[in-house]
């Protein structure tokens, strides 16, 4: 027995099935968030807020799939260090994202194209680096909370995903009862 589950006895209540879904709907709860404050506040998303998004998209399929498929323990461990890549990869960029908004604004490049405008007017190749990197436009704060702007709120729920990743991980590893 892992020292997690040692430790918490209440993780043991979920199958493995349902731990995926709780996962799932992380995921789209947070995909509706980010719909919400694009569609409802007017907020345009940067091209590092699309990163994200797509990242979020990605490991939500992933936790779908898991749901679906109901794996055995060892396919429960793929699926959780597959969602895991995907979640620290999602954290990554969301806390790049944070520490560029932390920067005084003179150290960084000029504001770039909004995401609308580089979808619509660039190569499909500068799209992507662009998406990838962040422009100008990045450093904006445009939302915040509690003095934290957007993609650190962004980062802790990637790393809510991500422990429950590690925890499906570590409940895949135990022997059965």
């Amino acid at each position: 027995m892992t020292s997690i589950a040692r430790s918490m006895g209440w993780p043991r209540k979920l199958s493995h099935r349902q731990w995926f879904v709780v996962g799932f709907l992380a995921c789209v709860g947070m995909e509706l968030t980010a719909m919400y404050f694009q569609f409802v506040l007017k907020l345009e998303p940067c091209p590092l807020c699309i990163t994200q998004r797509l990242i979020l998209i990605g490991a939500g399929a992933i936790f779908l799939a898991g749901a679906i498929h109901n794996p055995s323990r060892r396919g429960v461990r793929v699926y959780a260090s597959v969602g895991l890549v995907t979640t620290l990869l999602g954290m990554g960029v969301a806390v790049y994202h944070f520490v560029i908004q932390m920067l005084p604004h003179d150290e960084l490049a000029d504001c770039g194209p909004g995401a609308a405008y580089i979808i619509e007017h660039m190569e499909l190749y500068e799209a992507i680096r662009l998406f990838l990197t962040g422009t100008g436009d990045c450093t904006q704060i445009v939302w915040s909370m509690f003095g934290l702007s957007m993609p650190f709120w962004v980062a802790l729920g990637y790393a809510g995903l991500t422990a429950l990743g590690i925890l499906q991980f570590a409940l895949a590893r135990e022997p059965a009862r």
